[in-house]
């Protein structure tokens, strides 16, 4: 608004001269219980309890821990003891209770893995350096396009997160062995940039409105499996610029020992569905409408029982590419 009243200061004066006024909100609802847990299949439950407070109480926002909070988790109907380790497909149903702040309570199920396997690696090469003066110290510039097949047979609906990092071998100098610092041994590895465009199961939550008014930028990897529902699926990853960089004092051909490696994790509906509300939140156009006034804020996602906080469940697996074979071909060849 205040871009509109320096461009139209007389018109816009008038118009808005009613639209404020100042006032404090009588809000009737105390605070609540908040209960939040990523729960994750083969490792021990963390709970988080703490309570709600009013926006602008900056003395809630410092200290909203419940010190009375007494926490039971049921597995399948069964209250478990601290050493309980969730397995896929487990119920969980977790019970938070204050004197103070009353009961909060929400349920979710750990969804069984997705199996994710690489099916095909095609690099490009951009370029190649070598330092002939030295015996190994060299870079490569590539792309690379990865297919990767998820193996989709339950009979539910699913829910996912893709990720992925890449390793290289850790160097330095070895025990008792003094190098030039300018040549101690030395490698790292760059995936360079993911192209999403080439997959667009990545943007299956983004609504037509968002891409037409340029809110796709920001993408989460998230989908779910309505596409493809008790099928297979060939995920299409483009990585462009990737670098290796290499600097030995002697030529080790395990510093060509690189890879990428790929998460996928199916979440439960309540993890996606958080996802999607900070995602419309901060990016999408409900949420700038809200921030410019134009419509009510989103309310905030929960699947507990009084409306704070979020509980979900994850179970999560790995696959790697070696790329050790290719980076040394590559670099090997031109010599």
């Amino acid at each position: 608004m205040a871009i509109l009243k320096y461009l139209y200061p007389v018109t816009f004066a008038l118009l808005l001269s009613g639209c404020y006024e100042d006032f404090v909100p009588k809000i009737d609802v105390g605070p609540v219980l908040c209960i939040n847990s990523v729960i994750t299949a083969g490792q021990p439950i963390d709970v988080s309890v703490s309570h709600s407070w009013m926006y602008d109480s900056e003395s809630g926002e410092r200290h909203h821990g419940v010190d009375d909070a007494e926490v039971s988790i049921y597995a399948n109907g069964t209250l478990q003891g601290g050493d309980y380790i969730p397995r896929e497909g487990d119920d969980i149903h977790i019970v938070a209770r204050s004197e103070k702040y009353g009961t909060a309570e929400a349920s979710v199920t750990v969804p069984l893995a997705v199996p994710v396997a690489a099916l095909d690696f095609t690099p490009e090469i951009l370029s190649v350096w070598k330092n002939d003066e030295l015996p190994m110290t060299e870079s490569l510039t590539f792309n690379m396009r990865i297919s990767l097949k998820i193996v989709d047979t339950h009979d539910s609906d699913d829910f996912f997160k893709f990720d992925y990092n890449w390793s290289y071998p850790a160097t330095g100098s070895e025990p008792g062995v003094i190098f030039d610092a300018s040549h101690a041994p030395y490698a790292h590895l760059s995936s360079g940039t993911l192209d999403f465009e080439v997959e667009p199961i990545f943007r299956e939550y983004i609504g037509v409105f968002e891409s037409v008014v340029g809110n796709d930028d920001d993408v989460m990897m998230i989908f779910s499996d309505r596409q493809f529902a008790g099928k297979d699926y060939t995920l299409k990853l483009q990585f462009n610029n990737a670098t290796y960089n290499v600097d030995a004092p002697s030529f080790d051909p395990g510093l060509y020992d690189c890879s990428v490696r790929f998460f996928l994790t199916t979440i439960s509906r309540s993890y996606y569905d958080h996802e999607v509300y900070l995602w419309q939140r901060d990016t999408g156009i409900l949420g700038a409408f809200g921030d410019l006034g134009f419509s009510d804020p989103i309310w905030g996602y929960s699947n507990v029982s009084t409306g704070a906080g979020v509980v979900a469940a994850r179970s999560e697996v790995m696959c790697s590419l070696s790329l050790k074979d290719f980076i040394e071909k590559s670099l090997q060849s031109t010599d």
